[in-house]
């Protein structure tokens, strides 16, 4: 990974991190209802389910369309 790369990913998720604890205990004290944490993480784990092995798959589909060998095996470094 590129360092420069690697910084933006830090600060990014730290930011969203951050951005996202606050959001979610405001609106955890104006509900009262703890709830709210069990939705949101319910709803971020069934995005992920979804969305990684869809990406995985076109990048399959534009692997396939370039002509590259999908079924090798490449250098793990």
């Amino acid at each position: 990974m590129k360092y420069d790369y690697g910084l933006a990913c830090i600060i990014c998720s730290s930011l969203g991190s951050i951005l996202g604890n606050i959001i979610i205990q405001r609106i955890i004290q104006k509900t009262k209802k703890i709830s709210f944490l069990i939705y949101v993480l319910g709803i971020v784990l069934g995005l992920s389910t979804i969305v990684i092995p869809l990406q995985t798959l076109i990048d399959i589909i534009n692997d396939l369309n370039d002509g590259k060998n999908i079924m090798r095996f490449k250098i793990p470094c």
